[in-house]
């Protein structure tokens, strides 16, 4: 994965209506929502539960809770430090009788995912206190309520807030990571390209939520742009194309002033139908990026491959993408995310290299894997869940640095975390992350000189809890000068 932009950087030209992080707010009073948004009751129904990994750390245990009575805290401290309480988990577990209820394998040991407004009430309710939006979060929340910025996604001021609040809870997405999803809307096309070659009837070893199989690798991409399409139903954008290696095909969504359902209902019908056409045929990775480069020239579009394994051509056609990626114009605009479907790593590595060479690209694997890849990095503060592992799917490749700088070794800043998580976290909470991070890093694997000098390096605290970045650290620097010259 990338290092800190709090904010959006735009990368084209309306950035007049786009919050800045790097600059002083004045905020407004903000009208709060008529009712907060809590999900309808089947609304995280879909969700895989199949995806999350087995707890790291034994929890003490605890009493049976009876599924009746009024709710526990969900929020508490301990030790000063901002948590989920884990007899609200047990209690939301009781009443829904569904598995778990959080994707966090983690969750007594993770900082609290505030989702929501009302998830931002209950905190200050249970814990006493009056905790602050972070700043990127309350400038999002205002943009949103702009009359225009509501009609580009298809719903009223005054129910926007609480419609995103409910998607973003369904996949406990972090408040902060709002502000991220904004960027999408400046570019002129979000396209999707998907491998269709034969492999991709193979298996994977994601779970198919249904049967607790193992599913396809063709099932695994349908259902993983099916929940992209989700999260961007409810955020404005002008075109998204999808499109295959080895068919003609090619899906065309608007918004045409349709409210987020509508507009998803639409599109799950077409992807559906595409997709029941099952993968075959070859793989010309290669080729199909070179014709969507040419046909995208002097236009700002984020690409998204999905894809199994290597290209036509092998070895060759691998470097060729990574040199295409590494010197196209303008790469801001036209960030890179390669999105891998399979249970052979090795055949997908050549994205991960892509991802380490060229500027603004990144490689998402599964939630399951990256999961583990960003908890042996940042320590079991980090609350990642399903959802933050969603919104790093969209848009990781275009903030490389924070969203796609979690496996750089290298801690959050405060004020990165706050923008983040989306609440201005006390100290002791901070503290609190910034010494799991620290305790990753001594208990990771060494596999190479990398790692070693990772590992060996003795962060200051002080730095990171002043810092707006963690680039401008003299230490952050150094680092990178020193590895990058390995």
């Amino acid at each position: 994965m990338g290092f800190l932009k709090n904010i959006m950087t735009p990368p084209a030209a309306a950035a007049s209506r786009k919050p800045n992080n790097q600059q002083q707010y004045t905020t407004r009073t903000i009208n709060p929502p008529t009712s907060y948004g809590a999900a309808p009751s089947n609304y995280g129904a879909q969700q895989n539960t199949s995806y999350y990994p087995a707890p790291t750390a034994p929890v003490a245990p605890t009493a049976p809770m009876p599924s009746g009575g009024d709710p526990p805290k969900k929020y508490v401290k301990v030790n000063g430090v901002m948590k989920l309480n884990p007899e609200f988990k047990r209690w939301q577990e009781a009443q829904t009788g569904v598995g778990t209820a959080t994707s966090l394998p983690n969750s007594a040991q993770a900082l609290p995912v505030v989702s929501s407004m009302e998830d931002h009430m209950q905190l200050n309710n249970d814990l006493g206190t009056d905790i602050p939006l972070a700043e990127s979060t309350d400038a999002t929340i205002e943009m949103m309520q702009e009359p225009e910025f509501c009609v580009d996604a298809g719903m009223n001021p005054d129910t926007m807030v609480d419609e995103i609040g409910a998607v973003l809870s369904k996949y406990e997405v972090p408040m902060g990571l709002m502000n991220k999803l904004m960027m999408l809307s400046e570019y002129h096309s979000l396209e999707f390209i998907i491998d269709d070659s034969g492999s991709m009837q193979c298996a994977t070893d994601t779970k198919d939520p249904e049967t607790r199989q193992p599913m396809s690798r063709w099932k695994e991409a349908k259902l993983r742009l099916k929940e992209m399409i989700e999260i961007l139903a409810y955020v404005p954008f002008n075109q998204i194309m999808i499109q295959f290696l080895n068919r003609p095909d090619q899906i065309i969504l608007t918004r045409q002033g349709r409210a987020p359902a509508d507009f998803m209902q639409d599109a799950y019908n077409k992807i559906d139908a595409a997709f029941a056409r099952g993968p075959a045929g070859t793989t010309p990775a290669l080729e199909k990026l070179q014709e969507s480069f040419v046909r995208g020239q002097g236009k700002s579009i984020a690409r998204y491959f999905f894809g199994d394994g290597t290209p036509n051509g092998g070895v060759r056609a691998q470097q060729e993408i990574i040199k295409i990626l590494k010197h196209r114009q303008d790469p801001a605009g036209n960030p890179m995310t390669f999105v891998s479907c399979t249970n052979e790593d090795d055949q997908v590595e050549w994205m991960k290299d892509a991802e380490e060479i060229a500027p603004y690209c990144s490689e998402a694997d599964d939630f399951k894997d990256e999961g583990e890849e960003v908890m042996k990095d940042q320590g079991v503060a980090l609350p990642y869940t399903k959802g933050f592992h969603l919104i790093c799917t969209l848009v990781a490749a275009m903030n490389p640095d924070d969203l796609d700088a979690m496996d750089e070794s290298v801690p959050f800043t405060k004020n990165t975390l706050d923008n983040l998580l989306g609440i201005q976290h006390n100290e002791e909470s901070y503290r609190y992350y910034f010494d799991c991070f620290v305790n990753a890093q001594r208990a990771r694997r060494v596999e190479g000189p990398m790692d070693q000098i990772k590992k060996n390096v003795r962060w200051n605290y002080n730095d990171f809890l002043r810092a707006p970045v963690a680039k401008d650290i003299p230490q952050v620097q150094q680092l990178k000068y020193q590895l990058a010259n390995m």
